[in-house]
């Protein structure tokens, strides 16, 4: 094999023999590390996140080395499934203006809440998501599950952020023009709690932004990687994993902090 790979044999024996640098040493170390936050995380962080914690805790490493060890080691996030497209057919109308639009984005808590309602399969069948979001610090405020999408979910979410984080007399709560947020029940309900309503405009999808990207967080890190044998089963991942959101998984867009504290600072 020395011959072959043009190497002296004395050479070999003394590589065997050498012993590990102190940058080998670190460099274990520091892998070891890796290791452990990305599975305190649920394997769902990438290099920008751990490199963030590693910061937080105290150890000044260089992202592009994280990123090294992250990718000769094999640490990566988890693999998602793709998303499959269907077409839907909605035509909704409504007369609730998009003051989000107007507004922009917030610039303190409390002031821009956003919803919105998702489908999740449980033994075999659809069942549904709703949730409110502070837009500001990303926070889930409320949410609720069950097999049915109807006026009582979005209801009961956000009935649950009122008494999560009372909302100001600008508060805002904006959503989709889904045929649950349209019913004048509803709307009357937004407004017996002082919040003004607000919805995206008919095709822009794009409008209600980041509601759908908590979705898509929350099935790529989550949903996709379970089978739930029932809607018991589901409540109990969601719940667990929306704890998780708020508390523990870092934002690039908070300055790598969680939203609750995020939320906490913006008090």
């Amino acid at each position: 094999m020395c011959r072959k790979l043009g190497v002296s044999r004395s050479g070999y024996y003394s590589w065997l023999s050498r012993s590990k640098s102190k940058r080998t040493i670190e460099n274990e170390a520091l892998t070891e590390l890796i290791r452990a936050i990305h599975k305190e995380h649920r394997e769902l962080y990438g290099s920008p996140r751990i490199h963030a914690v590693l910061k937080e805790r105290g150890y000044q490493y260089n992202i592009k080395r994280v990123e090294r060890l992250m990718r000769v080691h094999g640490i990566v996030s988890k693999v998602t499934k793709r998303f499959k497209p269907r077409k839907q057919n909605y035509l909704f109308y409504t007369q609730v203006p998009n003051v989000l639009l107007k507004r922009g984005m917030p610039t303190k808590k409390n002031e821009t809440w956003v919803g919105d309602v998702t489908y999740i399969r449980a033994n075999g069948k659809w069942s549904y998501l709703a949730v409110v979001m502070d837009l500001y610090t990303r926070k889930i405020l409320g949410w609720a599950y069950g097999p049915s999408r109807k006026f009582d979910l979005v209801k009961e979410a956000l009935s649950m952020a009122v008494r999560i984080s009372s909302p100001g007399k600008d508060t805002i709560f904006h959503s989709d023009q889904g045929i649950e947020y349209t019913v004048s029940t509803y709307q009357q309900l937004v407004k017996s709690y002082g919040i003004t309503p607000s919805m995206s405009r008919k095709g822009h999808c794009w409008d209600n932004a980041w509601t759908e990207s908590f979705f898509h967080t929350l099935k790529t890190e989550m949903v996709y990687f379970q089978k739930f044998a029932s809607i018991v089963e589901a409540t109990a991942f969601i719940m667990d994993y929306i704890t998780f959101y708020n508390h523990k998984r870092i934002h690039s867009s908070l300055n790598y902090t969680t939203p609750v504290e995020y939320h906490l600072r913006a008090a």
